[in-house]
């Protein structure tokens, strides 16, 4: 008998903090966000925890502080009184538990703040809360089930509304936007991602090739000085460090797109960086980066933190790159993706032009909801594009352009790409494309998925689709591939390929690659947050894939978080693994 999937988040779950974030933030500053979550403990009760998230920046994350109660029969309340500022404010959180509702407390501003503590029942004046008017859909959760909402009201823009939407077991963030008069809800984050379908794990985990970016390799040795990396792009490109590594293939060249990078050049800021792979077959591939960034123009974009490269794609002798712009836009993380062209003929990869950037012009704008993340595999005369929306809090959808429709590449070759936008069609299900973004549907749903990278093997007769888990996924901290024998499916089940927490951050020196503590002596210093923290990884963009008798050999690039720099991993599977579908 299937169990039914119980609520953890109520209407009143979720509401924004009274109180400043700080006595320096102007008075009508965003405040935080505050919820209680709840989580099943297996025997009809639920552990209830406080989770909340400062509005300041879009990329704050989403805490998770302590438990309140272990024994919840329901989802909590969440309510505040006091004076904002003064020891005397409260959140004050009621869970229903097996001898009725009590009252939790935390008093936000004491010194030494207790833990919730339980408090005498009192009556509570607070607004009445936003009505919800969400997606509740296949369009925006395929297969997916709303069971509860919990929305407040913010003070993040005139007229938003925040909600926690609870998708079967799975915790996500809206916002309810204005924008151009217009009202939609979109994605902004993923507090807990519950996948309950059974997963595969690769009979031995990826392993660490060699440190790609920087000038020496971060990783712990017996002599105390790293490797060479295969760039050396401190000395040779000016580059300290950097992320992505986004292979694209171009006119008979290899190239890397790398995402923010800082430079020996502090007034670059953090502008892109482009690298030429002379011997992509090699077994450490040298990568040669360009010595001066990335210059993006026209179309209002811009190059700053989180507008990166994203993918590209070849039509003879042009190079057309998709790219993200306008940060932090309408409080997300990234703005848009952007279609640019490349000046004409292959960029010139050269360490030594410092004062010669390659050009990148704007297009038009791809995506500002479903397609800001996007990975391009060009099949004959089709253009495949997979895309996620909300940063890290989204599924993969799937779109695609027939080159062949009228003007679409005599139009590109001329820089103009009405005829391309008018030409993409977005899958809607089994059999059904439609030229509305907002009718995409989820690929594999749940998903909360930021970069991704999918590309056809030949030789597995297979498109291959990875990407990162999720907050709490109960797959880990991991590198996940899925196979398909269509871009769209059926999409296999997700392979565990590297645990980045237990293998990438492990007690075993000579493995260990990613700063697993302070005192850990992996890592570099390439700007202030980074090197104060310890390590993540991130974004694993497809490099290669060849067949080894039975076995599979995968390469990809994956950014590392501390030391903040790119490598390549190498994994082997086996073929009759690699093939199976669902």
């Amino acid at each position: 008998m299937q169990v039914a999937t119980p609520a953890l988040i109520g209407p009143a779950s979720l509401l924004e903090s009274d109180d400043r974030p700080s006595v320096w933030s102007p008075p009508g500053a965003p405040h935080r966000l505050e919820a209680v979550v709840g989580s099943a403990n297996g025997d009809g009760t639920l552990t209830v925890h406080h989770y909340f998230r400062g509005q300041g920046r879009p990329d704050n994350p989403w805490l998770r502080g302590d438990a309140i109660s272990t024994r919840a029969v329901g989802p909590g309340e969440l309510h505040q009184r006091g004076r904002p500022g003064t020891a005397r404010h409260e959140l004050l959180a009621r869970i229903p538990e097996p001898d009725g509702v009590r009252t939790y407390a935390w008093a936000v501003n004491e010194p030494a703040a207790r833990r919730w503590h339980p408090v005498a029942d009192a009556s509570i004046d607070q607004p009445p809360r936003p009505a919800w008017d969400g997606p509740t859909d296949a369009r925006e959760w395929g297969t997916g089930t709303v069971i509860a909402v919990a929305t407040a009201a913010t003070r993040l823009r005139n007229g938003w509304v925040q909600a926690l939407v609870q998708v079967d077991g799975s915790i996500y963030h809206l916002q309810r936007q204005l924008r151009r008069g217009r009202v939609r809800w979109l994605r902004h984050a993923c507090l807990r991602l519950h996948d309950p379908e059974p997963f595969v794990v690769a009979d031995e985990p990826s392993h660490k090739v060699a440190q790609v970016t920087g000038e020496r390799d971060g990783q712990h040795s017996a002599s105390g000085t790293g490797r060479p990396t295969l760039s050396s792009s401190l000395s040779r490109s000016g580059v300290r460090g950097t992320d992505l590594g986004v292979r694209v293939d171009h006119a008979g060249d290899t190239y890397l797109l790398f995402g923010d990078t800082h430079w020996t050049r502090p007034w670059l800021g953090t502008r892109d960086a482009v690298g030429l792979v002379p011997d992509p077959e090699a077994e450490h591939p040298e990568v040669c980066l360009h010595g001066s960034p990335l210059r993006l123009r026209g179309g209002g974009t811009t190059m700053r933190e989180y507008d990166v490269p994203l993918d590209g794609f070849s039509l003879s002798d042009d190079l057309f790159v998709f790219h993200t712009s306008n940060h932090f836009r309408d409080a997300q993380v990234m703005g848009r993706s952007v279609l640019t062209r490349a000046r004409p003929g292959r960029p010139r990869i050269d360490p030594a032009a410092r004062w010669r950037p390659v050009e990148l012009r704007y297009l038009t704008t791809f995506s500002d909801h479903r397609f800001i993340n996007v990975s391009v595999q060009r099949i004959g005369e089709e253009l495949l594009l997979w895309g996620t929306g909300a940063y890290r809090a989204d599924d993969v959808r799937l779109a695609r352009v027939d080159l062949t429709a009228p003007g679409v590449v005599p139009g590109l070759r001329r820089g103009r790409a009405e005829a391309f936008a008018a030409a993409v069609r977005y899958w809607a299900g089994p059999g059904r494309w439609s030229g509305d973004e907002a009718d995409a549907r989820p690929l594999t749903p749940p998903g909360a998925h930021g970069e991704l990278s999918v590309r056809w093997v030949p030789a597995l007769s297979r498109y291959l689709m990875l990407t990162m888990s999720g907050p709490d996924d109960p797959i880990g901290a991991a590198v996940v591939l899925r196979t398909a024998p269509e871009p769209w499916g059926p999409w296999s089940p997700r392979i565990r390929l590297f645990d980045w927490v237990g293998d990438g951050m492990g007690s075993d020196d000579a493995r260990r690659f990613i700063r697993a503590s302070l005192g850990d002596a992996v890592g570099d210093a390439i700007f202030a947050g980074q090197a104060e923290a310890t390590g993540a990884a991130y974004a694993p963009y497809l490099f290669d894939a060849r067949p080894d008798g039975d076995e599979v050999v995968l390469r990809y690039t994956l950014s590392t978080w501390n030391p903040y720099q790119v490598v390549l991993m190498r994994q082997r599977l086996a073929m009759k693994k690699a093939r199976k579908d669902c």
